[in-house]
């Protein structure tokens, strides 16, 4: 082999093994932002989760109370969503500080509110969940 011969083959060598190490790390810091990404995804979706869990209960022990004193149905509609926002603001002191949770009214039938979007975001990734107090016996449409 010649120098030259030698010198182009160095040459190609190195530019193959810097291009193989850049795609390298690219794809390493792309799975280290998807796993991050997922990670966030599964403390928003537990929050929510949580939340739920937490208007459910209170929506049983709502109704439970209710019937024991012989009222078929606890409130209106109107009043749940109140009611409701309200068990929200008990249960929202205790997040994490990166997620945020907000309610607002959703599917609004004569200019009443019969449910509530439960919404959480966290470092730019946001989940939805609705809540209808009337699928829980709260209130009747």
């Amino acid at each position: 082999m010649t120098l030259i011969e030698v010198l182009v083959s160095t040459l190609v060598f190195a530019l193959a093994a810097n291009s193989s190490a850049q795609l390298w790390g690219s794809a390493l810091t792309w799975n280290h932002r998807a796993v991050e990404r997922q990670e966030v995804l599964n403390r928003i979706d537990m929050e929510l989760l949580k939340r739920e869990r937490a208007l459910r209960v209170a929506a049983a022990a709502q109704v439970k109370s209710a019937r024991e004193v012989g009222v078929e149905v606890p409130m209106s509609c109107v009043d749940a969503m109140a009611w409701m926002e309200g068990q929200l603001a008990l249960v929202s002191s205790q997040l994490p500080e990166q997620i945020t949770l907000a309610s607002d009214s959703a599917l609004t039938t004569a200019e009443e509110p019969v449910a509530l979007w439960l919404r959480a975001s966290g470092e730019g990734i946001e989940r939805r969940r609705l809540f209808a107090p009337a699928a829980h016996g709260v209130c009747r449409l």
